[in-house]
């Protein structure tokens, strides 16, 4: 019995470290699909890529430490200091598929997300109604944001 206790507290520690692997590592946003009250789905990268044109090209950087930040090339101008503003250094940390995302800056608040890593795309999963804490100003129901890995 204490064996296969064992055992299986390895293959849980095997298995949050490949999340945890998998998910480290320079990525670049592709998709941010929101589904508003109503189930209508709307991809909002090209609209922030209409009032900000540097929108692709900010790369995100996911630590093996917990640690990640947010790279916002100089194309940004103007709009790049209240970018990093609003992408202040967070922490990361993965229970199985749960992604919980502690920003240092209390003003915003924690949140999580069911994460989904294939290849080198990774999907990042969120539901309003479990983050009641996180500004709703649209009502949405939920957002997903995908990433591909550089």
């Amino acid at each position: 019995m204490k064996r296969s206790f064992n055992c299986l507290i390895l293959l849980l520690m095997l298995t949050a470290n490949v999340f945890a692997q998998s998910m480290v590592g320079t990525w670049k946003r592709t998709a941010m699909v929101l589904t508003d009250a109503s189930g209508k789905k709307e991809d909002m990268i090209p609209v922030m890529t209409k009032s900000m044109p540097c929108t692709p090209n900010i790369t995100y950087t996911f630590n093996a430490d917990g640690s990640f930040s947010v790279n916002v090339p100089d194309a940004c101008g103007s709009m790049k200091k209240a970018i990093q503003e609003m992408n202040k250094p967070a922490r990361w940390t993965l229970s199985g598929n749960k992604l919980n995302v502690t920003v240092n800056d209390k003003t915003y608040p924690d949140s999580q997300y069911v994460l989904t890593v294939s290849g080198n795309t990774m999907t990042w999963d969120f539901d309003y109604t479990a983050n009641r804490q996180v500004p709703n100003p649209t009502n949405a129901k939920q957002i997903q944001i995908r990433y591909t890995k550089l």
